[in-house]
């Protein structure tokens, strides 16, 4: 089954989560897309850190925004087909991934 995607507006992540937190949540967006794009495959948290060269806080910190602003979605729920696509990744690595990181 596929998970469902979450349409989500920058006013509403803003009221979510505040504008420091959007900030950190379209960091947290953007290198995780770099870390998935430069390993292949959606990353865990600590591949998220080591990949971009992060602190465990500040990969943590990123990822609390992330949650922040969002909720319980991931990066991969929110993103478009085209954006995985375009990055090499297909609906079974979204699905894997996205339950790597609930079990987290």
């Amino acid at each position: 089954m596929s998970p469902r995607k979450k349409r989500l507006t920058v006013a509403e992540m803003i009221r979510r989560g505040g504008v420091i937190n959007f900030r950190g949540a379209l960091r947290y967006a953007s290198r995780y897309g770099l870390a998935a794009e430069g390993l292949k495959h959606p990353p865990s948290i600590k591949e998220y850190q080591e990949f971009n060269g992060l602190s465990q806080a500040q990969a943590y910190r990123d990822w609390k925004a992330w949650k922040a602003c969002v909720g319980e979605y991931s990066v991969l729920e929110v993103v478009s087909d085209e954006a995985l696509h375009s990055r090499g990744l297909s609906e079974s690595d979204r699905e894997d991934a996205i339950a790597r990181w609930l079990a987290s």
